[in-house]
């Protein structure tokens, strides 16, 4: 596979999440953070799963469908994470949690990079990528017990909104009037940062 193919599978899966967790938001202030999580974890795994039968039977076509569907839930399934830790950590090391969040999320990612490709050397490319799917029916189940304790945490006290978005809280096209410039700027940084850093780990190590 050259460059242009192996770059082709992560371009997919980022081009639809330049607008999907947008979208992906407003669903969850529609249907409630822990349906969403579900549904977006099983995309996840099931996008995955499509993956991964394509690097078995050698199938760069399904491998790309499985990408695709894959995007659908990625970056969204961030957004639903984001939306349970602040429930839950609302006025109350809210910082310090996000930061373990995405804390975790880097050590996967690291450990991926180390283990999947020796698996890909001994064992092959199906393989390697069922990692992935293992892990990803993991956090599918992780998703399955979130919500069941969210709402047992609800139930036992009513008046504590955990994973609940109130009707206050929840999205408006015009809220995007209400941003100050400090929020586009910290966007702005957070493009400049993944540009300038994330394709040279993912896609373009061969022009680093």
């Amino acid at each position: 596979m050259d460059s242009t193919h192996f770059s082709l599978l992560y371009t997919v899966y980022s081009i639809p999440n330049m607008v999907l967790p947008i979208l992906g938001g407003v669903f969850l202030d529609k249907i409630g953070v822990r349906l969403g999580l579900i549904i977006f974890s099983f995309i996840l795994t099931l996008g995955q799963l499509v993956f991964t039968l394509g690097g078995y039977h050698n199938n760069y076509d399904m491998m790309i469908a499985g990408r695709v569907i894959f995007g659908m839930g990625g970056e969204s399934m961030g957004v639903a994470q984001s939306a349970v830790v602040s429930s839950w950590f609302k006025g109350k090391e809210l910082a310090f949690a996000l930061g373990i969040n995405l804390s975790i999320a880097r050590i996967g990612s690291v450990l991926n990079s180390v283990i999947v490709p020796s698996v890909y050397e001994t064992q092959g490319l199906g393989p390697a990528l069922a990692i992935g799917f293992f892990v990803c029916c993991f956090a599918f189940c992780n998703s399955l017990g979130l919500s069941y304790i969210d709402r047992k945490a609800e139930e036992a006290n009513p008046k504590t909104e955990l994973a609940v978005i109130s009707e206050e809280e929840k999205f408006k096209w015009s809220d995007l009037y209400s941003f100050n410039i400090s929020f586009w700027l910290l966007t702005a940084s957070c493009v400049i940062t993944y540009m300038s850093i994330f394709p040279f780990i993912q896609v373009a190590s061969d022009l680093l």
